[in-house]
């Protein structure tokens, strides 16, 4: 028999012979993930040339995710200090340019390319402040938060 008893009898152990380790393999202990850099990596491929020229005097993101603060994620509003006036403003303006230039039936990561470049184009025209940030991260936030929303809304009605 392959078992012996290492602990009461109630427990077995397995017992292996040192030619037949046990060891998983790095695949098998390791959790993979795959993310989606292509559409990111298009969109910040894409930034006029003025815009990654002069990203060193550029406003980094934040680190972390967006949104949850209490989970160790930040939250827009606190992270810009814009004041509650220009926040707004500049909130409402983005969702409606979102409505306007986005599908906002799919999330963040799926949207076409071109429809995401025309929505920052704006943005950065209607809006200037938002081209003092690092691959305009408030603009893309703001885009996410938006769909997210809005997909998360038009989930809840239909149940």
């Amino acid at each position: 028999m392959d078992y012996q008893p290492y602990l009461p009898p109630i427990t077995l152990r397995k017992v292996f012979r040192k030619e037949r380790s046990p060891s998983p393999s790095g695949s098998e202990i390791t959790a993979q993930r795959v993310f989606d850099f292509e559409s990111e990596h298009l969109i910040q491929s894409q930034l006029p040339v003025e815009k990654a020229e002069c990203s060193n005097n550029l406003i980094p993101p934040p680190h972390g995710l967006l949104s949850k603060p209490n989970s160790g994620r930040y939250a827009l509003q606190d992270v810009l200090a814009w004041g509650n006036d220009m926040y707004d403003s500049i909130q409402k303006g983005l969702h409606l340019m979102c409505e306007k230039y986005l599908d906002m039936s799919s999330p963040y990561h799926l949207q076409r390319p071109e429809l995401l470049m025309a929505f920052f184009e704006v943005a950065w025209e209607q809006f200037p402040i938002l081209t003092h940030y690092q691959d305009s991260w408030p603009t893309r936030d703001f885009a996410k938060m938006s769909i997210k929303n809005k997909v998360g809304s038009n989930k809840a009605k239909v149940k």
